[in-house]
């Protein structure tokens, strides 16, 4: 998945400015709103030259014993969490490209979590020795799978908000809780340290933040538009 991780970050970035493109240009978000947006995006495209210049110097991995966490996915959830508390602009902004995007295109850019499979090979392979690569990417993997099946339910208009709310919290959960909540054991496991290599630093340092955040995002136009309807 490593070598991949740099076409994966174009797509996302590439995913995220088309979305604020597409409602500034279609009038649904205002030129404040726009522009908040797109300095959000800025800021994770700051971050992320900031993650691969740590990365290309194994500052990374230096700091891994010293910072006992995986703390560079906390960095662009802080961004963008700041943002929406203290940017009422950002908010509303972001509110309004959520609930006019297609559903089924915030479904299946999930799909990109098909990558997994990279780490799970090369965890069959004895390339990596840490149990992660299967423990959270063999269900990330299939929820990339189910991506796809999701997104043409969507796009066929065949799938209740219920289900899409509860696709998308397991998603976020999928990955969330699993690495978090096991940190500790994740930080003292022989091997774990692939993950504070570069590129592969790039999937929890913005790549994966990212498509969790599209899950929460998706649900939250999910659970709106349902209410909204009734």
């Amino acid at each position: 998945m490593s070598s991949i991780l740099p076409i994966y970050l174009v797509l996302i970035f590439g995913f995220l400015f088309a979305g604020a493109r597409r409602a500034q240009r279609n009038n649904i978000t205002s030129t404040v709103e726009s522009r908040s947006i797109y300095l959000l995006i800025a800021s994770f495209a700051g971050w992320t030259v900031v993650l691969v210049i740590m990365g290309l110097n194994k500052t990374h991995l230096e700091l891994m014993e010293d910072l006992p966490l995986l703390w560079q996915a906390f960095v662009p959830v802080t961004l963008w969490m700041s943002a929406i508390t203290f940017s009422r602009s950002t908010r509303l902004g972001l509110h309004k490209i959520a609930i006019s995007t297609p559903p089924h295109w915030l479904s299946w850019i999930q799909l990109l979590r098909i990558g997994a499979l990279g780490g799970i090979m090369k965890g069959v392979a004895g390339h990596i020795s840490s149990d992660y690569v299967f423990w959270i990417g063999i269900p990330d993997f299939v929820f990339g799978i189910s991506a796809l099946v999701v997104g043409w339910l969507l796009w066929k208009s065949s799938l209740n908000p219920r289900v899409v709310i509860a696709w998308n919290l397991l998603g976020f959960s999928l990955i969330f809780f699993p690495t978090f909540l096991l940190m500790p054991h994740w930080m003292n496991e022989t091997g774990f340290s692939f993950i504070f290599e570069f590129p592969m630093i790039l999937a929890p340092g913005i790549i994966v933040p990212t498509l969790i955040s599209i899950n929460l995002m998706q649900a939250w136009s999910a659970w709106f538009l349902s209410k909204k309807s009734t």
